[in-house]
């Protein structure tokens, strides 16, 4: 059990994937203990989003530790085989695994690992002579090594920001409390898979029978996840390894055409919302009286107090518009920031500003801080540098391999191979014949 002002090896900050994994990884392995500090009482993985019927877009075998280590006990196959449910799960297939079973499994591997300490919340990481001394409401830490897992926040249009919050809301917190949406006119804007999954639970009416509702999206049409062999690809360790090394505006431009493989909706998806839409033409259901679809639409501007008038923009001709809302939920992603608690260290940190508003740490190809500070103090920054790692450091895929790479970096020789993975396409042409 910690005391007060004791010391640590490893303090990961955030209970989410990504420090799971690094302390399940590290669990075998003597030379280093790593002990996760999270503010919530409980593990909670996206809460407000765990809508029945919602399914994960990756593969379960892109678990805390399948990808690196086959053997793990801490993996989703073991979880499965703990609850009895192995045989069962094969036959049903696992390329539809719901994210609330993906939670459960984060809740049993965070239960068997003895090194989380709930109810931490953070407050400050100071730098104390050569050691981090980490803060919380409760005590403090000393290590020479911190790692970052606490996940992006929500991003809200410059509009959203000062609206009502019960009205005008995140999509990450639909479930957070109860929500009677009856006779209401309620508007989601986005177009990703979140939008799409709480169009058709408000669809549904589950929240109550709807007088309107309304699906907005900036996009050109309601997009299928792009989920192909060769897209996948942008998945692999090797291909970080060489969008790392690209410039900042070339990879502005990676990202901005690979959009769709990270945040366009699954076609199951996609198909239950037009069969709904087409089964209540067949039994002329009454409510949502009204349902629409705008494509190709921005949302810029909020006037009123409930029912707002929400100013829309059609992007082809520039026709402006008013909605009418009662409520209006916010599937507009995420982005990263600078945590709070980083301020004693600020000055000492290198920052980049990203696409989307997002603020990240420079870090380095083994995802250490860009730190100017003493060498034995070393940070590392987990799911939060997108814009120099690239599409998969903010997903699940390669959450495994990065808390390899962490691991193998914070004890100073190789515990698990990192090395590229088999793959077919070629991210690089060093050592390629010719010359274009």
């Amino acid at each position: 059990m910690l005391k007060d002002s004791d010391s640590c090896d490893v303090i990961a900050i955030g209970a989410g994937p990504a420090n799971l994994s690094l302390a399940a990884l590290a669990a075998p392995i003597p030379e280093v203990s790593v002990h996760i500090l999270e503010r919530s009482e409980t593990l909670q993985w996206h809460p407000g989003l765990l809508i029945g019927g919602a399914v994960m877009q990756t593969s379960p075998l892109k678990d805390l530790v399948t990808p690196a280590d086959p053997t793990s006990a801490y993996s989703f196959l073991a979880y499965l085989h703990n609850q009895r449910r192995l045989y069962q799960a094969i036959v049903r297939g696992l390329d539809r695994v719901s994210r609330s079973e993906f939670e459960d499994y984060l809740r049993w591997a965070a239960k068997k690992l003895t090194n989380i300490r709930f109810g931490e919340h953070v407050i400050a990481l100071e730098l104390r002579g050569n050691s981090f001394e980490v803060i919380t409401g409760r005590r403090r830490y000393q290590t020479s090594t911190a790692v970052l897992g606490v996940g992006r926040v929500p991003s809200i249009p410059d509009w959203g920001r000062n609206a009502p919050p019960n009205e005008v809301f995140h999509a990450s917190t639909l479930l957070l409390q109860r929500r009677e949406l009856s006779r209401k006119r309620v508007v989601v804007v986005g177009g990703g898979q979140s939008g799409a999954e709480i169009f058709l639970h408000l669809l549904s009416g589950t929240c109550g029978a709807l007088e309107a509702l309304t699906w907005v999206t900036r996009r050109a049409n309601i997009f299928a996840l792009e989920d192909s062999p060769f897209v996948n690809e942008w998945f692999f360790p090797q291909y970080g390894g060489w969008f790392f090394g690209q410039s900042d505006s070339t990879r502005t431009q990676i990202l901005e055409r690979q959009s769709l493989a990270s945040d366009g909706v699954n076609s199951s998806t996609l198909r239950a919302i037009y069969n709904a839409l087409y089964d209540r033409e067949v039994h002329k259901r009454a409510y949502p009286t009204h349902v629409e679809i705008r494509v190709d639409t921005s949302a810029e501007d909020l006037r009123g107090l409930s029912p707002f008038r929400l100013g829309l923009r059609q992007r082809t001709t520039g026709d402006c518009s008013e909605h009418v809302a009662d409520i209006v939920v916010l599937a507009t992603g995420y982005r990263t920031e600078i945590p709070a608690f980083l301020e004693p260290i600020a000055s000492r940190l290198t920052v980049v500003s990203a696409p989307g508003g997002s603020q990240e740490i420079v870090v380095e190809p083994d995802f250490s801080a860009r730190f100017d500070g003493p060498e034995e103090c070393r940070l590392y920054v987990q799911n939060g540098a997108r814009f120099q790692h690239g599409i998969a450091d903010t997903n699940l895929s390669l959450v495994p391999w990065r808390a390899s790479t962490i691991l193998n970096s914070i004890i100073g020789h190789v515990v698990y191979d990192c090395r590229p993975a088999t793959g077919i396409v070629k991210w690089s042409s060093v050592g390629f014949e010719g010359s274009c």
